[in-house]
Protein backbone atom coordinates (compact mmCIF):
# COMPACT_ATOMS: atom_id res chain seq x y z
CA UNK A 1 0.00 0.00 0.00
CA UNK A 2 1.08 3.51 -1.00
CA UNK A 3 2.60 5.73 1.81
CA UNK A 4 1.12 9.29 2.46
CA UNK A 5 4.77 10.36 1.05
CA UNK A 6 5.29 8.40 -1.71
CA UNK A 7 1.14 10.24 -2.87
CA UNK A 8 2.43 13.63 -1.87
CA UNK A 9 5.58 13.31 -3.52
CA UNK A 10 3.76 11.43 -6.42
CA UNK A 11 0.79 14.50 -6.50
CA UNK A 12 4.07 17.13 -6.39
CA UNK A 13 6.22 15.39 -9.69
CA UNK A 14 2.19 15.67 -11.24
CA UNK A 15 2.00 19.16 -10.51
CA UNK A 16 5.40 20.30 -11.42
CA UNK A 17 4.88 18.57 -15.12
CA UNK A 18 2.06 19.77 -15.62
CA UNK A 19 2.99 24.01 -14.34
CA UNK A 20 5.99 22.78 -16.51
CA UNK A 21 3.95 22.04 -19.54
CA UNK A 22 1.77 25.06 -19.53
CA UNK A 23 4.78 27.30 -18.84
CA UNK A 24 6.46 25.91 -22.03
CA UNK A 25 2.99 25.55 -24.55
CA UNK A 26 3.36 29.41 -25.55
CA UNK A 27 6.31 29.63 -26.61
CA UNK A 28 6.20 26.13 -28.10
CA UNK A 29 2.96 27.37 -30.04
CA UNK A 30 3.78 31.12 -30.34
CA UNK A 31 3.35 32.64 -33.64
CA UNK A 32 6.08 33.70 -35.96
CA UNK A 33 5.63 36.97 -37.01
CA UNK A 34 6.32 38.29 -40.42
CA UNK A 35 5.88 41.89 -41.43
CA UNK A 36 5.00 42.88 -45.33
CA UNK A 37 4.95 46.43 -47.35
CA UNK A 38 2.32 47.03 -49.57
CA UNK A 39 2.83 49.85 -52.33
CA UNK A 40 -0.84 51.20 -51.51
CA UNK A 41 -4.07 50.08 -49.95
CA UNK A 42 -6.01 48.71 -52.97
CA UNK A 43 -8.68 46.65 -53.45
CA UNK A 44 -6.26 45.03 -56.19
CA UNK A 45 -4.43 43.30 -53.23
CA UNK A 46 -7.89 41.98 -52.04
CA UNK A 47 -6.10 38.39 -51.68
CA UNK A 48 -3.81 39.84 -49.00
CA UNK A 49 -6.59 41.28 -46.67
CA UNK A 50 -8.64 38.19 -47.05
CA UNK A 51 -5.55 36.35 -45.65
CA UNK A 52 -5.71 38.54 -42.93
CA UNK A 53 -9.05 38.73 -41.61
CA UNK A 54 -10.09 36.02 -42.25
CA UNK A 55 -7.82 34.06 -40.07
CA UNK A 56 -5.39 31.93 -42.98
CA UNK A 57 -2.10 33.46 -41.56
CA UNK A 58 -3.23 32.61 -37.81
CA UNK A 59 -3.84 28.81 -39.45
CA UNK A 60 -0.22 28.69 -40.68
CA UNK A 61 0.91 29.64 -37.90
CA UNK A 62 1.51 33.70 -38.48
CA UNK A 63 1.36 36.65 -37.31
CA UNK A 64 1.36 39.35 -39.82
CA UNK A 65 1.43 42.85 -39.38
CA UNK A 66 0.52 45.12 -43.18
CA UNK A 67 2.54 48.20 -43.70
CA UNK A 68 1.02 50.87 -46.54
CA UNK A 69 4.62 52.28 -48.04
CA UNK A 70 3.06 54.51 -50.51
CA UNK A 71 4.68 53.36 -53.35
CA UNK A 72 5.93 49.96 -54.74
CA UNK A 73 10.15 51.27 -54.64
CA UNK A 74 9.53 52.34 -50.83
CA UNK A 75 7.64 48.58 -50.32
CA UNK A 76 10.92 46.64 -51.89
CA UNK A 77 13.30 49.33 -49.85
CA UNK A 78 11.91 48.10 -46.87
CA UNK A 79 12.96 44.97 -47.75
CA UNK A 80 15.89 45.18 -49.14
CA UNK A 81 16.57 46.99 -45.47
CA UNK A 82 15.49 44.64 -43.65
CA UNK A 83 11.88 46.37 -42.11
CA UNK A 84 9.79 43.95 -44.24
CA UNK A 85 10.15 40.42 -44.72
CA UNK A 86 8.19 40.57 -47.99
CA UNK A 87 6.52 43.22 -50.06
CA UNK A 88 3.09 43.16 -52.63
CA UNK A 89 3.51 45.80 -55.74
CA UNK A 90 4.75 45.21 -59.31
CA UNK A 91 7.12 42.44 -59.62
CA UNK A 92 9.08 44.19 -61.97
CA UNK A 93 9.57 46.77 -59.48
CA UNK A 94 11.74 44.23 -57.54
CA UNK A 95 13.68 43.31 -61.55
CA UNK A 96 14.56 46.99 -61.50
CA UNK A 97 16.15 46.70 -57.89
CA UNK A 98 18.02 43.56 -58.37
CA UNK A 99 19.68 45.29 -61.32
CA UNK A 100 21.43 47.77 -59.48
CA UNK A 101 22.98 45.02 -56.90
CA UNK A 102 19.47 43.53 -54.61
CA UNK A 103 18.38 40.00 -54.42
CA UNK A 104 14.98 40.05 -54.41
CA UNK A 105 12.41 36.73 -55.41
CA UNK A 106 8.79 37.08 -56.28
CA UNK A 107 6.93 34.23 -55.00
CA UNK A 108 3.18 34.21 -55.15
CA UNK A 109 0.68 35.76 -57.66
CA UNK A 110 -1.75 38.87 -56.08
CA UNK A 111 -2.88 40.20 -58.75
CA UNK A 112 -2.74 38.23 -62.37
CA UNK A 113 -3.99 40.68 -64.80
CA UNK A 114 -4.28 44.12 -66.18
CA UNK A 115 -6.65 46.10 -63.84
CA UNK A 116 -7.05 49.30 -65.72
CA UNK A 117 -10.09 50.05 -68.22
CA UNK A 118 -10.60 53.53 -69.83
CA UNK A 119 -13.71 55.21 -69.78
CA UNK A 120 -15.22 58.18 -71.38
CA UNK A 121 -18.43 60.46 -70.42
CA UNK A 122 -21.63 59.06 -71.37
CA UNK A 123 -22.33 61.49 -74.11
CA UNK A 124 -18.73 61.19 -75.66
CA UNK A 125 -18.02 60.43 -78.92
CA UNK A 126 -15.22 58.17 -78.13
CA UNK A 127 -16.51 54.45 -78.40
CA UNK A 128 -13.33 52.64 -79.10
CA UNK A 129 -9.32 53.30 -79.46
CA UNK A 130 -9.57 55.11 -82.63
CA UNK A 131 -11.71 57.83 -81.71
CA UNK A 132 -9.03 59.35 -79.47
CA UNK A 133 -6.77 60.64 -82.52
CA UNK A 134 -6.12 64.07 -81.58
CA UNK A 135 -7.41 63.94 -78.25
CA UNK A 136 -6.25 64.40 -74.43
CA UNK A 137 -6.51 61.44 -72.07
CA UNK A 138 -6.25 61.26 -68.43
CA UNK A 139 -3.79 59.22 -66.77
CA UNK A 140 -1.38 58.48 -63.74
CA UNK A 141 1.43 60.15 -62.81
CA UNK A 142 4.47 57.99 -63.72
CA UNK A 143 5.90 55.36 -62.42
CA UNK A 144 2.23 53.86 -62.86
CA UNK A 145 1.71 50.74 -64.91
CA UNK A 146 -1.54 51.60 -66.33
CA UNK A 147 -0.03 54.83 -67.66
CA UNK A 148 2.38 52.63 -69.60
CA UNK A 149 0.07 50.34 -70.59
CA UNK A 150 -1.47 53.20 -72.08
CA UNK A 151 1.40 54.81 -73.67
CA UNK A 152 2.57 51.47 -75.64
CA UNK A 153 -0.68 50.70 -76.86
CA UNK A 154 -0.98 54.07 -78.67
CA UNK A 155 2.19 53.74 -79.57
CA UNK A 156 0.81 50.06 -81.07
CA UNK A 157 -2.14 51.91 -82.69
CA UNK A 158 -0.38 54.42 -84.22
CA UNK A 159 -1.95 57.10 -82.48
CA UNK A 160 1.00 59.54 -82.06
CA UNK A 161 -0.91 62.29 -81.54
CA UNK A 162 -2.45 61.75 -78.25
CA UNK A 163 -2.21 63.86 -75.51
CA UNK A 164 -1.45 63.00 -71.94
CA UNK A 165 -2.51 64.74 -68.78
CA UNK A 166 -1.01 62.90 -66.04
CA UNK A 167 -2.09 63.50 -62.40
CA UNK A 168 -2.20 61.82 -59.24
CA UNK A 169 -3.24 58.06 -58.81
CA UNK A 170 -6.87 57.88 -57.98
CA UNK A 171 -7.87 61.43 -59.19
CA UNK A 172 -7.46 60.83 -63.24
CA UNK A 173 -11.26 61.14 -63.29
CA UNK A 174 -10.94 64.85 -61.95
CA UNK A 175 -9.51 66.19 -65.22
CA UNK A 176 -12.65 64.66 -67.57
CA UNK A 177 -14.77 65.95 -65.36
CA UNK A 178 -13.27 69.33 -65.50
CA UNK A 179 -13.44 69.23 -69.64
CA UNK A 180 -9.54 68.98 -69.77
CA UNK A 181 -9.76 65.55 -71.08
CA UNK A 182 -11.78 63.17 -72.96
CA UNK A 183 -11.22 60.14 -71.49
CA UNK A 184 -9.55 58.23 -68.76
CA UNK A 185 -7.60 55.01 -67.65
CA UNK A 186 -8.07 54.06 -64.02
CA UNK A 187 -7.78 51.56 -61.78
CA UNK A 188 -10.80 50.21 -59.38
CA UNK A 189 -12.80 51.32 -57.69
CA UNK A 190 -12.32 54.39 -59.35
CA UNK A 191 -13.88 52.63 -63.00
CA UNK A 192 -17.46 51.62 -60.59
CA UNK A 193 -17.08 54.83 -59.16
CA UNK A 194 -17.04 56.37 -62.84
CA UNK A 195 -19.50 54.37 -64.20
CA UNK A 196 -22.45 54.56 -61.41
CA UNK A 197 -21.97 57.87 -62.52
CA UNK A 198 -22.92 56.86 -66.09
CA UNK A 199 -19.53 56.78 -67.72
CA UNK A 200 -18.90 54.22 -70.52
CA UNK A 201 -15.99 51.87 -70.51
CA UNK A 202 -14.44 52.47 -74.12
CA UNK A 203 -10.84 49.87 -73.77
CA UNK A 204 -10.70 47.06 -71.67
CA UNK A 205 -6.68 46.35 -70.82
CA UNK A 206 -8.22 43.59 -68.69
CA UNK A 207 -10.12 41.41 -71.83
CA UNK A 208 -6.54 42.53 -73.52
CA UNK A 209 -4.77 40.25 -71.13
CA UNK A 210 -7.19 37.50 -69.80
CA UNK A 211 -5.83 36.95 -66.82
CA UNK A 212 -2.12 36.36 -67.97
CA UNK A 213 -0.03 39.20 -66.43
CA UNK A 214 2.19 39.32 -63.69
CA UNK A 215 0.66 42.93 -62.17
CA UNK A 216 1.65 42.36 -58.56
CA UNK A 217 3.63 39.98 -56.74
CA UNK A 218 4.60 39.20 -53.47
CA UNK A 219 8.48 38.85 -53.32
CA UNK A 220 11.50 38.64 -50.57
CA UNK A 221 15.38 38.39 -50.07
CA UNK A 222 16.79 35.33 -51.88
CA UNK A 223 18.48 35.08 -48.49
CA UNK A 224 15.40 34.59 -46.32
CA UNK A 225 13.92 31.92 -48.65
CA UNK A 226 17.52 30.17 -47.49
CA UNK A 227 17.47 31.14 -43.78
CA UNK A 228 13.23 30.76 -43.37
CA UNK A 229 12.05 28.58 -45.68
CA UNK A 230 9.36 27.23 -43.83
CA UNK A 231 8.08 31.02 -43.13
CA UNK A 232 7.76 31.55 -46.66
CA UNK A 233 5.95 28.76 -47.04
CA UNK A 234 3.33 29.30 -44.59
CA UNK A 235 3.18 33.07 -45.93
CA UNK A 236 2.45 31.75 -49.53
CA UNK A 237 0.36 29.23 -48.63
CA UNK A 238 -1.79 31.28 -46.54
CA UNK A 239 -2.31 33.49 -49.61
CA UNK A 240 -3.14 30.09 -51.73
CA UNK A 241 -6.01 29.34 -48.66
CA UNK A 242 -7.37 32.85 -49.60
CA UNK A 243 -7.67 33.21 -53.09
CA UNK A 244 -8.78 29.51 -53.69
CA UNK A 245 -12.16 30.95 -50.31
CA UNK A 246 -12.59 33.93 -53.15
CA UNK A 247 -12.84 32.21 -55.71
CA UNK A 248 -15.32 29.45 -54.17
CA UNK A 249 -16.88 32.23 -51.45
CA UNK A 250 -17.20 35.23 -53.56
CA UNK A 251 -19.45 36.69 -50.60
CA UNK A 252 -16.62 36.72 -48.26
CA UNK A 253 -14.40 38.63 -50.73
CA UNK A 254 -16.98 41.27 -50.89
CA UNK A 255 -17.11 41.08 -46.89
CA UNK A 256 -13.64 41.57 -46.90
CA UNK A 257 -13.70 44.28 -49.32
CA UNK A 258 -16.37 46.42 -47.53
CA UNK A 259 -15.17 46.34 -44.25
CA UNK A 260 -11.49 47.46 -45.42
CA UNK A 261 -13.06 50.08 -47.66
CA UNK A 262 -15.84 51.35 -45.34
CA UNK A 263 -15.72 55.00 -47.12
CA UNK A 264 -16.70 53.55 -50.12
CA UNK A 265 -20.42 52.72 -50.99
CA UNK A 266 -20.70 48.90 -50.78
CA UNK A 267 -21.89 48.46 -54.17
CA UNK A 268 -19.51 50.04 -55.94
CA UNK A 269 -17.00 47.83 -53.60
CA UNK A 270 -18.58 44.56 -54.34
CA UNK A 271 -19.01 45.97 -57.94
CA UNK A 272 -15.59 46.14 -58.01
CA UNK A 273 -14.98 43.06 -56.39
CA UNK A 274 -16.98 40.91 -58.75
CA UNK A 275 -15.62 42.82 -62.01
CA UNK A 276 -11.75 41.85 -60.60
CA UNK A 277 -13.26 38.46 -60.00
CA UNK A 278 -15.32 37.89 -63.30
CA UNK A 279 -12.33 39.12 -65.34
CA UNK A 280 -9.65 36.85 -63.52
CA UNK A 281 -7.59 39.68 -62.04
CA UNK A 282 -7.80 37.94 -58.66
CA UNK A 283 -5.59 34.49 -59.31
CA UNK A 284 -6.57 31.29 -58.53
CA UNK A 285 -3.75 30.21 -57.19
CA UNK A 286 -0.41 32.27 -56.16
CA UNK A 287 1.68 30.39 -59.31
CA UNK A 288 3.38 32.87 -61.25
CA UNK A 289 3.34 31.55 -64.83
CA UNK A 290 6.47 32.17 -67.27
CA UNK A 291 3.87 33.98 -70.01
CA UNK A 292 2.40 36.19 -66.80
CA UNK A 293 5.74 37.74 -66.50
CA UNK A 294 6.74 37.81 -69.66
CA UNK A 295 4.11 39.68 -70.62
CA UNK A 296 4.90 42.11 -67.44
CA UNK A 297 8.85 42.35 -68.67
CA UNK A 298 7.69 42.88 -72.10
CA UNK A 299 5.76 46.16 -70.66
CA UNK A 300 9.45 47.28 -69.71
CA UNK A 301 11.34 46.41 -72.41
CA UNK A 302 8.94 48.11 -74.56
CA UNK A 303 9.14 51.62 -72.48
CA UNK A 304 13.14 51.24 -72.19
CA UNK A 305 13.43 50.13 -68.65
CA UNK A 306 15.14 46.85 -68.94
CA UNK A 307 17.09 45.57 -72.06
CA UNK A 308 16.09 42.40 -73.92
CA UNK A 309 17.84 39.48 -72.66
CA UNK A 310 18.81 41.27 -69.18
CA UNK A 311 16.41 39.59 -67.12
CA UNK A 312 14.79 35.90 -67.38
CA UNK A 313 12.05 34.01 -65.39
CA UNK A 314 13.85 31.86 -64.01
CA UNK A 315 16.48 34.51 -62.22
CA UNK A 316 13.33 36.73 -60.66
CA UNK A 317 10.93 34.04 -59.72
CA UNK A 318 10.39 30.85 -57.58
CA UNK A 319 7.33 29.26 -58.08
CA UNK A 320 8.34 26.23 -55.65
CA UNK A 321 6.36 27.92 -52.78
CA UNK A 322 3.00 28.68 -54.95
CA UNK A 323 3.35 24.89 -56.23
CA UNK A 324 3.51 23.24 -52.98
CA UNK A 325 0.93 25.44 -51.75
CA UNK A 326 -1.76 24.09 -54.29
CA UNK A 327 -1.54 20.40 -53.77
Amino acid sequence: MESRTMKYARSLLGSALIAGACLAAPSSFAAEKAVIYQAFQSIQYLPLYVAMNEGLFAKHGLEVQKVTAGGGAQGVAAVIGGHADFSLQDPMTAVLANLKGASLINVAMVVSGVPVWMVAPPNSPIKSIADLKDQTISAALPPSTSTYLLQNLLKEKGLSSVKLNTVAIGTEIAPVTAGRAAAATLYQPQVEQALANGYKIVYDFAKQYDGVYAFSTIDTLKSTIEKRPQMVQSFVSAIADAEKLMQTSPQVAYKVAVAEFPSLEKSVVEAAVKRLLDQKIYPATPSISKQAFQAGLDLQISIGNIKKGEVTYESAVDNSFAEKAGK
